[in-house]
């Protein structure tokens, strides 16, 4: 049983590690226009976008008056971010932010 166990992880492995490379190598071969480039330029922030919401929107603690703290630590850490333009300074604000508005709004 554990030899099966082995090879279905070494097999899962070996297809993740094809998807991800195959179409790199393929793609990496062609030259391709400017409107897709610039389209492609899109996806990672795109997807930061759909983490992070889909994170704020799954947080249940709120303050008494019914304001979320993951969206206020999220705004604040927005704030630094403008501010500051450092990630790790808008990291840092937003752990800080979220701890602290748990620690002194939470219900």
């Amino acid at each position: 049983m554990e030899r099966h166990i082995v090879l279905a992880i070494l097999a899962s492995a070996l297809v993740t590690a094809l998807m991800r490379t195959v179409p790199v190598l393929l793609l990496s071969r062609f030259r391709l226009p400017g409107v897709v480039q610039q389209w492609l330029s899109f996806i990672p922030t795109a997807i930061m976008a759909a983490l992070v919401t889909a994170e704020l929107l799954s947080k249940p603690a709120m303050t008494p008056s019914g304001i979320s703290i993951a969206l206020l630590a999220a705004g604040f850490a927005t704030l630094v971010g403008i501010i500051t333009r450092g990630l790790f300074a808008t990291v840092l604000a937003g752990v800080v932010a979220f701890t602290a508005a748990g620690y002194f709004l939470a219900t």
